[in-house]
């Protein structure tokens, strides 16, 4: 897959601010991104102009990190930068009407204008502390074209997830990294053992398979062989017991995996045709020195009978 270029545009509001810049760009480049940042890449003598122009010519993504000060400057279209980047900006957008090159986050920004008017239109990230993490998985997914949320496969009923099996497998299941319980509230961590986790036993068996997200979230995924299916529920359901029907079309059915935030809950049909829910209650990720462990804490209930309901045994 070819190497994402991305450039940077954003006002020298403080040091403070172009430290913080600083750190994004650190960790995009980290993360396999190639940034073109004046920090890095301008010195003394060179031409801010021919910089600006073949910057953002040669970007395949243009980043606005739209603080007040930025959205100030670009809207009265001030000399200097700012309104230089703005004129070059909008005549690639004018020329492409429907491109998705330029990436607005919005931080330090308490004005009801968030991005400047040139680009009002498009949905902006929140970088704002509270949301920095989330935003970031969203960017650096976008960046290299995945999806934090992908669209479900579509498929032809949802009938046909169901799994009748004529001879149902009882999977052998390992004495640590489970629980046999069919209801229960576990606390677990999720790198551990590759982050393999089994709970049921029997035909009732599902191993869950999870790796490290953003702050609050955890990747969840439909690789083990004892899954059948993965759907993940909407957020109007709040509780497991909520859940009348485990093949309910309003459910997005994930063809691999799904990120999962903290108080979002998961269906999963294992390949004897049982159903369990599972909603995440707790995601703690911590330092990697000395005894510190990540923590999972999940809330899940294993349905009997090969019931599609959750309502009378949550």
């Amino acid at each position: 897959m070819q190497v994402p270029k991305v450039f940077f545009s954003y006002s020298h509001d403080s040091e403070e601010h172009k430290a913080w810049v600083l750190a994004l760009a650190t960790r995009l480049e980290e993360n396999g991104v190639a940034v073109t940042l004046d920090q890095w890449d301008l010195r003394v003598g060179d031409d801010l102009p021919y910089f600006m122009e073949s910057g953002l010519t040669d970007a395949d993504r243009v980043v606005l990190i739209c603080t007040e000060s930025y959205v100030k400057k670009a809207n009265d279209m001030r000399s200097g930068g700012v309104g230089y980047e703005k004129m070059i900006i909008t005549a690639q957008i004018m020329a492409d009407l429907g491109s998705n090159r330029v990436i607005p986050i919005v931080v330090n920004n308490d004005s009801p204008n968030k991005t400047p008017t040139f680009v009002s239109s498009k949905l902006y990230l929140s970088f704002e502390p509270l949301d920095y993490e989330n935003s970031y998985c969203e960017l650096i997914s976008n960046l290299w074209g995945k999806s934090v949320k992908p669209r479900p496969k579509r498929g032809s009923s949802p009938f046909a997830r169901e799994v009748s099996p004529i001879n149902p497998i009882t999977f052998d299941v390992p004495a640590s990294f489970s629980n046999p319980a069919t209801k229960s509230k576990v606390t677990v961590n999720p790198t551990a053992n590759n982050g393999r986790y089994w709970v049921g036993e029997g035909e009732m068996a599902f191993e869950l398979y999870w790796s490290r997200c953003g702050s609050g979230s955890i990747w969840i995924y439909n690789d083990p062989e004892s899954i059948h299916s993965l759907s993940i529920v909407p957020e109007s359901f709040k509780e497991i017991s909520d859940i009348v029907d485990a093949t309910d079309s309003s459910f997005y059915l994930e063809e691999r995996s799904s990120s999962l935030r903290v108080g979002e809950i998961a269906v999963l049909q294992n390949t004897n045709g049982y159903y369990l829910a599972l909603k995440v209650e707790q995601v703690l990720y911590r330092s990697r020195h000395g005894d510190d462990k990540d923590e999972l804490t999940i809330s899940y209930v294993i349905a009997p009978a090969k019931s599609t309901s959750f309502s009378k045994f949550a």
